[in-house]
């Protein structure tokens, strides 16, 4: 069914968007970019998949709008910035389409963002490869790349130097460094945290020399 746009006039609230009527009605919204794009005006008639066409491209627009607003809150993985917009109720080609901007745009890599979540966790919570790869992994990031940001992370600083300064850390405040109630905390600690086990034996092994390099 045809139906003619009888008026477009600016939005009060928000002047970068226009209201368009079709056939006296309020029929939908557009972002002025959109509205410019589609080069549509006052007395065009448009049919069904003209309308349909006209809402598509004001939702890839708006779906991309707000996966530059996520991204520029944090850096997140492609997969959490999709489930992001899904929870949003952008459509599967809204979604896909906003994707493939942001790629072209170079805003989106993995990679790189798993070596800076993976960075900025060593700082904040010092943590072992085994817990930092299952919450990359929960974040869609692929195999491949959590290994090559746990490579590149952790040749920074390694793994057991790391354990050996959260040990320190927490062993300050315990104090009785001797206590096997005192040594199974530290344990606990370090295993809740990822450590390897192996770290976590040698650091009881070696539980004097850990004590003797506290400050």
């Amino acid at each position: 069914m045809s139906r003619r746009i009888t008026a477009i006039t600016a939005q009060k609230r928000r002047t970068d968007r226009c209201s368009v009527f079709l056939d006296d009605e309020f029929a939908f919204g557009l972002h002025q970019d959109v509205l410019l794009q589609s080069g549509i005006a006052v007395g065009d008639v448009l049919e069904e998949d003209q309308i349909a066409a006209l809402v598509a491209l004001e939702e890839r627009r708006a779906a991309k709008e707000k996966a530059i607003r996520l991204l520029a809150v944090r850096a997140r993985s492609r997969r959490e910035l999709d489930r992001r917009l899904t929870l949003a109720h952008f459509s599967a080609p809204a979604r896909e389409w906003a994707m493939q901007e942001l790629d072209r745009l170079h805003y989106l890599d993995d990679l790189d963002f798993a070596i800076q979540f993976v960075k900025t966790r060593l700082i904040t919570r010092p943590q072992g490869r085994f817990l930092m790869r299952q919450e990359l992994a929960q974040k869609g990031v692929a195999e491949e790349l959590i290994d090559k940001a746990l490579q590149a992370a952790y040749a920074e600083i390694p793994e057991a130097d790391l354990a050996r300064q959260v040990a320190r850390k927490r062993l300050r405040t315990l104090g009785e460094f001797q206590s096997p109630k005192t040594k199974k905390r530290i344990f606990d600690l370090l295993g809740r945290r990822g450590f390897a086990w192996e770290i976590i034996q040698d650091i009881g092994e070696n539980w004097q020399g850990l004590i003797d390099d506290i400050d």
